[in-house]
């Protein structure tokens, strides 16, 4: 191997050989000690080069490959870069006390290869430059590695050595090794910036450059609004909107079923747009997945996909939840559904007024969505929830201990990821309360009742129900008013048909057991109330085989969520 680079030669030139020279050599003996000692503690110092000279090819690497960059993490010895193909790279912390030489990379323009340096210069071994990168092989024939150059400190010659071929031979560079204790940095990369800027982490080299590699971007694709069962069901040749929230995404590339058409707006909010085939094309798929292909800006691809099927009829759902709330604002003058959540439980100001007797404003009106409503019936001439009505709640109680009047809004149902217990994880619900059976010492005139406020009859396609923690307790343990449910005991819900005149229909009604005997509700449980019909409105009773002579003893209360409603 030929020299990589100039050197100065230090000779020792003597007058002549002999012993009886009178050359007091005692400096130079005591500076080569001192070096000795220096040259041992600068080892850690020497690892620390190497390792960064790796990590700075894997950086190189990365740019040459396409590869990103995962993760960052930083302990107390330095950096280490988790790449997205798997591989790693550490990088030392500390300064270089050492006078070592500076192994750094460049990018020669010309044909865009990056090659290594030092000191500034080129790095040349048999008139050709060192690259840092590999080369692509051609038809079919393996590429070229590039070469990591190593360095050691020569223990005779005190001098920094380098090699280019794995350390089987070895050069001087002319640079003695001399300074401070090394702290284990390596003096090549300076600097790991992971913060500053949110697609690149950056990495500074002594000799001031900065490469910067690309970090592993994920594509966030959602989509609001999609139906909780898992299919779109969209009108023949109706179209649906849904807004979209991305970030991270490069391109994609969207599938469809025939005859469907899907357009993606993104001027100036993000909106999907999906419409169904007209009932004429005989050729159109009637249902399907609508999927999008999502590259991110870092190469990543994604797939996110949802059931479309077309129907005589939309199906849209009244979840209570926040996000979801479409209204021009509630009596209270909010544009949510948790302002309408009362707190106390039993007592507070809007479900019992200020007196605590009523009367209340308290209403609700799922508006530009299902268009269904609640206001407080009139009873005995007053609204008050002792009367009965429909509360929006977001309380969960698991204790049956807890299962009293003052946890009244309360479900028996905790999600295990969310710890909420509306259907499907959600946070809120509703709660019923109110009955009417043949006693005289029933308290309820009229029965709480959802009605459309558009004056527009549809079907009420179904709600999901579950057990309102009061009930269940009662039910199950009884309390000072009601004794336990029996073997045969049964606690049912029943809907009532609210015709055209605002008049109950007692003769076209569904009902659902939520207890029959035995057989208890586990979880929150689909109500089918298609067989009403088109209707103007459903009232709401419970009722059961309790009686403890004054009357149906169990607790009339409830927990439903997620309305749906068909619209033609």
């Amino acid at each position: 191997m030929k020299r990589i680079i100039r050197t100065a030669l230090i000779a020792l030139v003597t007058a002549a050989v002999s012993a009886c020279s009178m050359y007091d050599d005692t400096e130079l003996r005591d500076r080569l000690d001192d070096i000795d000692d220096k040259i041992a503690s600068l080892e850690e110092t020497v690892k620390g080069i190497n390792s960064d000279i790796d990590a700075l090819q894997q950086i190189v690497r990365a740019l040459q490959q396409n590869v990103t960059i995962d993760r960052v993490e930083i302990g107390t010895d330095g950096y280490v870069i988790y790449f997205s193909d798997g591989t790693t790279a550490e990088i030392t912390n500390g300064k270089n006390g050492a006078n070592a030489p500076v192994i750094s990379v460049a990018k020669d323009e010309t044909d865009g290869l990056w090659y290594w340096t030092i000191d500034g210069e080129w790095l040349v071994v048999d008139g050709q430059r060192i690259r840092a990168q590999g080369i692509d092989g051609e038809d079919g024939e393996p590429g070229k590695d590039a070469v990591a150059p190593q360095v050691r400190i020569n223990p005779d010659t005190k001098m920094w050595e380098i090699s280019v071929d794995g350390g089987l031979s070895w050069e001087s560079t002319g640079i003695v090794a001399e300074g401070q204790d090394g702290t284990g940095g390596s003096g090549i990369i300076t600097d790991v910036d992971y913060t500053s800027d949110a697609y690149n982490v950056i990495f500074t080299l002594a000799d001031g450059t900065q490469i910067s590699v690309p970090k592993t971007i994920s594509v966030e694709f959602d989509i609001e609004g999609l139906s909780l069962d898992g299919v779109e069901s969209i009108m023949y040749g109706k179209s649906r909107s849904y807004n979209v929230t991305i970030s991270g995404m490069f391109s994609y590339v969207v599938s469809k079923p025939d005859g469907w058409r899907v357009s993606l707006s993104m001027a100036e909010d993000t909106v999907l747009t999906v419409t169904a085939p007209v009932r004429e094309n005989m050729y159109a798929e009637t249902e399907g997945l609508v999927g999008f292909s999502l590259q991110s800006m870092t190469g990543e691809v994604s797939m996110v996909t949802f059931r479309v099927k077309a129907a005589e009829y939309e199906l849209r759902v009244l979840t209570f939840e926040d996000e979801d709330y479409k209204g021009s604002g509630n009596y209270l003058g909010y544009s949510d559904w948790s302002s309408l959540i009362d707190d106390p439980q039993y007592g507070g100001k809007l479900l019992y007024g200020e007196t605590g007797a009523g009367p209340t404003e308290y209403n609700w009106y799922d508006e530009n969505n299902t268009e269904l409503s609640h206001t407080f019936p009139v009873n005995y001439g007053t609204t008050c929830y002792w009367g009965g009505g429909h509360a929006i709640s977001d309380y969960v109680e698991m204790d049956m201990a807890n299962g009293d009047y003052l946890h009244q809004l309360s479900v028996y149902s905790k999600d295990p990821v969310t710890g909420y217990g509306g259907h499907n994880g959600s946070r809120n619900f509703c709660v019923h309360f109110g009955y009417m059976d043949d006693s005289p010492y029933n308290m309820t005139e009229e029965l709480p009742m959802l009605v459309f406020a558009d004056g527009v009859s549809r079907v009420v396609d179904h709600m999901y129900v579950m057990w309102n923690t009061y009930l269940a307790n009662c039910v199950f343990n009884g309390n000072s008013l009601t004794e336990p449910l029996g073997e045969d005991g049964w606690v049912k819900l029943t809907a009532i048909a609210i015709d055209e005149n605002g008049e109950m229909d007692e003769n076209n009604y569904v009902e659902f057991y939520i207890s029959n005997g035995e057989s208890n509700i586990q979880e929150w449980t689909k109500w089918d109330l298609s067989p009403l019909g088109k209707v103007m409105g459903v009232a709401f009773n419970v009722g059961g085989d309790s009686d403890n002579g004054y009357g149906f003893s169990q607790p009339a209360y409830f927990c439903y969520d997620d309305v749906a409603v068909r619209f033609e």
